[in-house]
């Protein structure tokens, strides 16, 4: 029977569940930190080496962060981060599940003088409807306000499934914080320290703070989703597209393995289709 390496207080459960969010302190040690991140780091890295344009000259979208995608799949120090029995454990916990999936990994990495991270929910781009889904933040440096801290709309996941934000393509996105549902509330900043997780409902609306520092917001997310888990719309998705799972039909393949209960052996990625430089889904309109 797998235990839980990091086994949660019914507090912090609790919280989660009435706020859409909640911060797990002290998850991972510094040198494991390290080595993430430097793994992270280097992928990142390769990834961009051609691209060198001044923050200005990019995209609405482009200003708000750095984003590559799936790095499990192509780099094996990051696969042990993204694929961390613990951080997985928690994600059971909070979801209230028997048993999770990868949907996928993101590096988010801000510059500074990077604008604000347009306010939207997450789910809400995906063919997933409302299936159990969690995100794990995980900063690799103390983050504050002036760095491009997260926040949070408390109690917003309630909600349910609002308008999709399309943060990749309009100049003037539908603004989600005046939507009636959230009853005027106002987004919660959380500065955070490094070591520690931020985790959110696939339906909490956030957004993220203007960088105003002069170093990097270095932040990496894991994505969870239940496994029972089923396709409900036939929105190009990247990872369901790849394993040909069809509307109606449960989540399945290499692409997005199943990580809680904790596997006997880390998983192996399939093989990528296409470019992985960017953002392989398209916003549904």
């Amino acid at each position: 029977m797998n235990e839980f390496p990091i086994r949660l207080e019914d507090s912090v459960i609790a919280s989660f569940r009435a706020d859409g969010f909640v911060v797990t302190p002290e998850v991972l040690t510094a040198s494991e930190l390290d080595r993430y991140a430097t793994a992270v780091d280097a992928e990142v890295a390769e990834r961009t080496a051609d691209d060198q344009r001044d923050i200005a000259e990019k995209t609405t979208y482009e200003q708000s962060f750095i984003q590559c995608m799936r790095l499990w799949e192509t780099n094996e120090g990051v696969r042990l981060l993204s694929c961390h029995t613990g951080l997985a454990g928690i994600a059971t916990q909070l979801l209230g599940v028997a048993s999770v999936r990868l949907w996928q990994d993101q590096a988010l990495y801000k510059e500074p003088g990077g604008r604000e991270t347009t306010p939207h929910q997450d789910e809400t781009f995906w063919p997933i409807g409302d299936e159990p889904l969690v995100s794990a933040w995980i900063p690799f440096q103390d983050v504050r306000l002036e760095h491009g801290a997260m926040a949070y709309v408390p109690g917003s996941h309630k909600a349910g499934s609002l308008r999709v934000v399309d943060i990749t393509h309009q100049s003037e996105p539908y603004d989600i914080l005046q939507d009636p549902a959230l009853q005027g509330r106002e987004p919660q900043f959380v500065e955070v320290e490094a070591g520690s997780v931020i985790w959110h409902h696939g339906m909490t609306v956030h957004q993220a703070a203007a960088n105003t520092s002069n170093q990097t917001r270095r932040a990496f997310t894991v994505v969870y989703i239940s496994s029972a888990a089923r396709r409900v719309k036939e929105w190009p998705t990247y990872p369901l597209d790849r394993e040909g799972i069809k509307v109606g039909e449960m989540m399945r393949g290499d692409g997005m393995p199943v990580l809680w209960p904790a596997p006997e052996q880390l998983p192996t990625p399939p093989e990528l289709i296409g470019e992985k430089t960017g953002p392989q889904y398209e916003v549904p309109k």
